[in-house]
């Protein structure tokens, strides 16, 4: 928006010290809110500078551009720099109808429909599982999404795949057992089971942009892509696999536990019906 370089911007962000209230970082706020509320702010301060530029180069204000982060006109141009030092250091040099609110901006943002802007994907998944002992082993994985114009596509990666981390938690590892009594059976990393880098395939994802029509960049959050579609894949390929053993698990996460209990009980049925166990 200013054409500023990225190294010389320096972002604050949960000091409460000199922020304002906030709720956080859930949602997928950060990129659709605070950056669209950065992009508000930064096209405000952008035409404050212009008029400033355009007053110190002598030129009427529609006929200055803006451009690589400066006023840019027939004579010359005038840098963000120039501007700034001009308003702290030598305020007698501004226009006499200067905006008195200077260089800050402060502003809010909104999108133009308020619903919520998220990223949707499709999962493909395939697995192994052993019968014998319980263990699913994910072959391959792939996700297709898309979050809209990808501001920062590093940052989308890491976000997709740490939800879809997340879903294959979900899908076949994590679990909150309590008691009889009521006590949790799983209060420390010791017996609460997170996947990890073993746990979790080279997860190939093909991006979509198709940009949102009611945010500041047409971005998206891109949280929920690679967790909501996670569990149910998986869950669909295990069951898959089951299908030729008339086997099917109902439950999540789909521990070894579950899936020989599940053998078990479809044995009988199996044997019922003369078939093989």
């Amino acid at each position: 928006m200013l054409g500023i370089d990225t190294e010389r911007v320096r972002i604050v962000l949960g000091d409460t010290g000199v922020t304002p209230y906030s709720t956080g970082t859930w949602g997928s706020r950060s990129i659709v809110m605070a950056g669209g509320a950065l992009g508000q702010a930064s096209k405000e301060l952008r035409q404050r500078m212009m008029k400033i530029g355009a007053w110190l180069l002598k030129e009427p204000l529609d006929a200055v551009r803006w451009e690589h982060g400066a006023v840019v006109g027939a004579q010359g141009r005038c840098t963000i720099a120039d501007i700034a030092r001009t308003w702290y250091l030598a305020p007698q040099l501004l226009p006499p109808d200067v905006d008195p609110r200077g260089l800050e901006v402060s502003t809010s943002y909104q999108a133009k429909r308020d619903t919520g802007t998220f990223s949707y994907a499709c999962h493909a998944v395939v697995v192994a599982v052993d019968t014998q002992l319980g263990k699913t082993e994910i072959l391959d994985y792939v996700i297709v999404e898309d979050g809209g114009v990808l501001i920062n596509p590093m940052v989308v990666d890491g976000q997709v795949f740490g939800g879809a981390a997340q879903g294959i938690g979900t899908a076949l590892y994590e679990a909150m057992p309590y008691s009889e009594d009521g006590q949790p059976l799983a209060s420390t990393l010791a017996d609460y089971l997170l996947p990890g880098a073993t746990e979790v395939p080279a997860i190939r994802i093909e991006h979509m942009e198709t940009p949102a029509p009611y945010t500041e960049f047409g971005q998206k959050g891109i949280g929920e892509s690679g967790a909501i579609g996670s569990a149910a894949a998986i869950a669909n390929a295990v069951n898959d696999a089951l299908r030729p053993l008339g086997v099917q698990v109902d439950q999540l996460p789909i521990s070894p536990r579950v899936i020989v209990e599940a053998m078990r009980s479809a044995t009988p049925a199996r044997a019922a019906k003369g078939m093989p166990a």
